[in-house]
Order: C-alpha cells, then structure tokens, then sequence
C-alpha cells in the first residue's frame, strides 16, 4: 500500500513516516564557525500546497549526499526523515519542528506538484507600524 501524503501542519515527531510534497523556497549554506570554507549544514524552506512552510536542515556528514538533489525553486517529495523541535531566537518559519535530513531520507524530483512558486504572506501597513508582528520569524 502506498504511504499517504501529508501537509506541513501535520509533521510533528510523533511518528516516524512521513511523505510530502513541497517546494523550495529558500535554500542557504551556513559555513562552519571555526572554518568558513568549510559547510556547517544547508538550510532550507519547504513550502506545501496549502502554503504552509517548514524548515529543513541537512548537517555537515549528508551535505555531499543532499547537495546536488536540491534546487530553490523545484519541488520534491519526500521520505523519510526527522522531526525536531524548531528552536532558537530566530527562525526562517513559525512552524513549531522542522525536518532533519537523515542518511536514509528519500528525495524524489515532483514536476507535477501544484505548489505556487512564492510563498508570500503579505501583511497590512498598520500590523507592521503597531509591531504587532513577531519580528523573530524570518519567512
């Protein structure tokens, strides 16, 4: 039987078998602290169907299996990964987890996705002036 499609919202790490299908939106390499030529992770953005967003992470030692899979602005469905706590002061997505990579996580190229290309969530002049908004969420 065929594993069931998930959304954003639903991922939380009470279950071990996940499968999406998203976009992404962001993608960005982090360079290690002691050694800025040397990678730290790649960081990413998946955006849904429903435009709901997510962030992704790939460490150091699956940098050279993940690094060509993944383009800004190509959609994927994926398999099989992690799912942890988003924490930090400042975070790319409001989503309370967000995915690791593990060596054992399936990407597969979805040309068929209907995901929009950009996930903006615009908001009013009068939310930004009031600070109304949390300034510690980047996307």
């Amino acid at each position: 039987m065929a594993m069931a499609i998930n959304y954003v919202s639903d991922i939380n790490p009470s279950k071990e078998s996940w499968k999406i299908i998203v976009r992404v939106t962001h993608l960005w390499h982090v360079p290690s602290y002691n050694n800025p030529s040397e990678l730290h992770s790649i960081e990413l953005v998946l955006m849904d169907e429903k435009g709901d967003k997510i962030q992704a992470s790939i460490k150091r030692s699956m940098i050279m299996t993940y690094r060509n899979l993944l383009n800004k602005g190509e959609s994927y469905t994926l398999m099989t990964f992690g799912v942890g706590l988003n924490s930090g002061d400042y975070k790319p997505t409001s989503h309370a987890y967000k995915i690791n990579f593990l060596n054992i996580t399936k990407v597969e190229v979805n040309r068929d996705a209907s995901i929009p290309l950009y996930g903006f969530k615009f908001v009013t002049y009068g939310d930004i002036i009031s600070n109304r908004l949390d300034d510690k969420i980047l996307a």
